[in-house]
């Protein structure tokens, strides 16, 4: 399996002061990275006005829609913690796991995430770490 996640796809510090502005951020790392489009980072935001990615534990996963899956190049995951928590839907965010995926070869992080946010442990690495190797262990093991 292909790793979803690289340290090319971790970022620390990042800033947003709205939901729209970290979901533009995932869409935008996303191009960068050349795992998909503009239109699939639009199509992120189109997802969020459907159904609010917010996971709970100061947690959000934004994506694109089904339809927009045919913009995405290769499955791709992104990392983005917020040097500062902002208001996502009357909750607090700290961090966002943005998801590119052309089917279902993010299953397998996502699980990690969950079982992760459920880690007191692992959750406090994946706030506070500036090591990203630690975040690889943790969301993508087989990646090291």
């Amino acid at each position: 399996m292909p790793n979803l996640l690289t340290e090319a796809g971790i970022h620390f510090g990042a800033t947003a002061s709205s939901k729209g502005e970290a979901v533009a951020l995932c869409g935008a790392q996303f191009v960068n990275l050349g795992a998909a489009s503009q239109e699939y980072a639009d199509a992120m935001w189109e997802r969020e006005q459907i159904a609010s990615s917010y996971l709970g534990n100061a947690v959000a996963m934004p994506h694109g829609t089904d339809e927009s899956r045919k913009y995405v190049n290769f499955g791709q995951i992104v990392f983005i913690r917020f040097a500062a928590p902002f208001i996502w839907d009357d909750e607090e965010v700290k961090l966002c796991i943005g998801i590119a995926a052309q089917g279902d070869e993010h299953v397998e992080i996502i699980g990690n995430l969950a079982e992760a946010l459920l880690d007191d442990e692992k959750f406090e690495i994946l706030l506070n770490t500036i090591d990203k190797s630690q975040v690889l262990e943790i969301l993508n093991p087989t990646s090291i």
